[in-house]
Protein backbone atom coordinates (compact mmCIF):
# COMPACT_ATOMS: atom_id res chain seq x y z
CA UNK A 1 0.00 0.00 0.00
CA UNK A 2 1.26 3.48 -0.78
CA UNK A 3 1.45 6.16 1.90
CA UNK A 4 -1.90 7.92 2.28
CA UNK A 5 -1.73 11.72 2.35
CA UNK A 6 -4.25 13.73 4.35
CA UNK A 7 -5.96 16.42 2.27
CA UNK A 8 -5.74 19.53 4.46
CA UNK A 9 -7.75 21.64 2.02
CA UNK A 10 -6.84 24.87 0.29
CA UNK A 11 -8.03 27.42 2.87
CA UNK A 12 -8.44 27.87 6.63
CA UNK A 13 -11.66 26.07 7.61
CA UNK A 14 -13.97 25.95 4.57
CA UNK A 15 -14.30 22.13 4.68
CA UNK A 16 -12.37 21.58 1.44
CA UNK A 17 -10.07 18.88 2.87
CA UNK A 18 -10.61 15.44 4.37
CA UNK A 19 -13.02 15.08 7.25
CA UNK A 20 -11.50 14.33 10.64
CA UNK A 21 -12.71 10.73 10.39
CA UNK A 22 -11.19 10.24 6.91
CA UNK A 23 -7.90 11.84 7.97
CA UNK A 24 -7.55 9.66 11.07
CA UNK A 25 -8.41 6.54 9.04
CA UNK A 26 -5.49 7.42 6.75
CA UNK A 27 -3.23 7.90 9.79
CA UNK A 28 -4.27 4.49 11.19
CA UNK A 29 -3.69 2.80 7.83
CA UNK A 30 -0.24 4.39 7.46
CA UNK A 31 0.81 3.22 10.94
CA UNK A 32 -0.69 -0.25 10.41
CA UNK A 33 1.42 -0.68 7.27
CA UNK A 34 4.55 0.51 9.05
CA UNK A 35 3.92 -1.73 12.05
CA UNK A 36 3.18 -4.66 9.75
CA UNK A 37 6.59 -4.47 8.05
CA UNK A 38 8.73 -4.33 11.20
CA UNK A 39 7.88 -5.33 14.72
CA UNK A 40 9.55 -4.48 18.02
CA UNK A 41 9.64 -6.80 21.01
CA UNK A 42 11.65 -5.29 23.86
CA UNK A 43 15.07 -4.60 22.34
CA UNK A 44 14.48 -6.97 19.41
CA UNK A 45 13.66 -5.78 15.87
CA UNK A 46 11.72 -8.45 13.96
CA UNK A 47 10.91 -8.83 10.27
CA UNK A 48 7.26 -9.60 9.53
CA UNK A 49 8.33 -11.48 6.37
CA UNK A 50 9.17 -15.16 6.82
CA UNK A 51 12.90 -15.53 6.06
CA UNK A 52 13.02 -11.77 5.35
CA UNK A 53 16.22 -9.78 5.65
CA UNK A 54 16.52 -6.72 7.86
CA UNK A 55 18.54 -4.13 5.94
CA UNK A 56 20.08 -1.02 7.46
CA UNK A 57 20.85 1.26 4.52
CA UNK A 58 22.22 4.73 5.31
CA UNK A 59 21.75 7.48 2.75
CA UNK A 60 24.72 8.86 0.79
CA UNK A 61 28.04 8.38 2.58
CA UNK A 62 26.41 7.45 5.89
CA UNK A 63 27.57 4.36 7.77
CA UNK A 64 25.99 1.74 9.98
CA UNK A 65 27.82 2.20 13.28
CA UNK A 66 27.73 0.11 16.43
CA UNK A 67 28.38 2.12 19.58
CA UNK A 68 28.83 -0.92 21.85
CA UNK A 69 32.25 -2.49 22.41
CA UNK A 70 31.33 -5.77 20.67
CA UNK A 71 29.20 -7.30 17.92
CA UNK A 72 27.88 -10.79 18.65
CA UNK A 73 27.11 -13.45 16.04
CA UNK A 74 25.27 -16.01 18.16
CA UNK A 75 25.20 -19.04 15.84
CA UNK A 76 28.34 -20.85 14.72
CA UNK A 77 28.88 -21.88 11.11
CA UNK A 78 31.90 -23.77 9.83
CA UNK A 79 32.33 -22.53 6.28
CA UNK A 80 33.55 -24.71 3.43
CA UNK A 81 35.86 -23.31 0.73
CA UNK A 82 33.31 -23.35 -2.10
CA UNK A 83 30.46 -22.51 0.25
CA UNK A 84 26.75 -23.24 0.06
CA UNK A 85 23.65 -21.85 -1.60
CA UNK A 86 22.86 -18.48 -0.01
CA UNK A 87 26.48 -17.58 0.85
CA UNK A 88 27.18 -14.00 -0.27
CA UNK A 89 30.22 -11.73 -0.27
CA UNK A 90 30.65 -9.93 3.04
CA UNK A 91 29.24 -12.72 5.18
CA UNK A 92 31.13 -13.47 8.38
CA UNK A 93 30.92 -16.70 10.39
CA UNK A 94 32.87 -18.50 13.07
CA UNK A 95 33.42 -21.76 14.89
CA UNK A 96 35.58 -22.76 17.87
CA UNK A 97 38.88 -22.45 15.96
CA UNK A 98 38.36 -20.10 12.99
CA UNK A 99 36.83 -16.84 11.83
CA UNK A 100 35.56 -16.97 8.22
CA UNK A 101 34.94 -14.21 5.66
CA UNK A 102 33.04 -14.82 2.42
CA UNK A 103 34.72 -12.93 -0.44
CA UNK A 104 32.31 -13.69 -3.32
CA UNK A 105 28.79 -14.94 -3.98
CA UNK A 106 28.22 -18.70 -4.11
CA UNK A 107 28.44 -20.18 -7.62
CA UNK A 108 29.05 -23.84 -6.80
CA UNK A 109 32.69 -24.04 -7.91
CA UNK A 110 34.76 -20.99 -6.86
CA UNK A 111 36.47 -20.94 -3.47
CA UNK A 112 34.69 -18.04 -1.75
CA UNK A 113 35.52 -18.40 1.96
CA UNK A 114 38.77 -17.32 3.64
CA UNK A 115 39.62 -18.25 7.22
CA UNK A 116 41.61 -16.78 10.05
CA UNK A 117 42.83 -19.27 12.66
CA UNK A 118 41.95 -18.18 16.20
CA UNK A 119 44.60 -18.33 18.92
CA UNK A 120 44.37 -17.58 22.63
CA UNK A 121 45.66 -14.21 23.86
Amino acid sequence: MARLTIDTGTQGNPSTGDTLRTAMTKVNNNFAELAGDLQMSGNTLLSADTNGNIILDPNGTGQVQIEADRLVIKTTKTATGVGNTGDVAGSISWDATNLYVCTANYDGSTVIWKKLVLQGI
